[in-house]
């Protein structure tokens, strides 16, 4: 009877097999690698999620930073959509009773040639004119507003720009608008920039007219 194979039963689960138990695959070996090959695929999708998850945060904090190291990168010179360089500048009111007012940036420094497309917002509670004559510019602007003119910066210099005197408003007392000045310096293989007080947005009346008449000098 050297050919015959005698099948023994499994007494953990009744089942027959031929030969010695440590050969035969028992069901609940099989069931364990199914599970272990699921959980494997789970934990494989949760990392892979975890990682996506990490690089959008990653980003989110890298664009929060860009805008909050900018401080709303105001006259950092932004190429626009038109070709020219974005400059832009505000009349800033700091006190409204006293008339403290004040351009930031008041210097601003453009490459020759460069096409210019200044934006003058003005936050003052009355209307303000900004004239940049050299290059025939004459903006108004109504409380709160902004204008935006485009130009061809083809004149080496510093020239200067000017936001006259204002009448005096319900809240001034009596007081007018001080004459407001910056500087406006087209400069030879410059880089467009802009520079102002070391306050970060210019300290309150540091750009008045030198002429308190509301004629700048220059």
């Amino acid at each position: 009877m050297g050919g015959l194979r005698i099948r023994k039963p499994d007494i953990a689960t009744g089942r027959a097999y031929e030969g010695s138990p440590s050969t035969a695959s028992s069901p609940n070996t099989e069931g364990n690698k199914s599970a272990t090959s699921r959980l494997k695929a789970v934990l494989f999708r949760e990392a892979r999620r975890g990682i996506s998850r990490t690089v959008w945060i990653i980003v989110i904090i890298v664009i929060v930073a860009g805008f909050a190291a900018g401080e709303y990168a105001i006259g950092l010179g932004s190429n626009s959509s038109g070709g020219s360089k974005e400059v832009d500048i505000q009349i800033i009111e700091d006190n409204p009773v006293l008339q403290i007012d004040h351009f930031y940036p008041a210097q601003i420094y453009v490459p020759m040639g460069e096409n210019v497309s200044l934006a003058v917002l003005n936050t003052d509670d009355e209307t303000r004119v900004f004239t940049l004559p050299q290059f025939n510019i004459n903006l108004t602007m109504a409380s709160g507003t902004t204008q935006r003119i485009t130009f061809h910066a083809n004149k080496l210099g510093n020239f200067t720009f000017v936001s006259p005197v204002t009448p005096p408003s319900p809240v001034s007392q009596g007081r007018p608008g001080k004459c407001l000045q910056g500087f406006f310096n087209v400069i030879q293989n410059a880089s467009l920039i802009t520079t102002s007080s070391s306050s970060g947005s210019g300290a309150p009346g540091s750009t008045y007219c030198a002429n308190p008449l509301g004629n700048p000098l220059g």
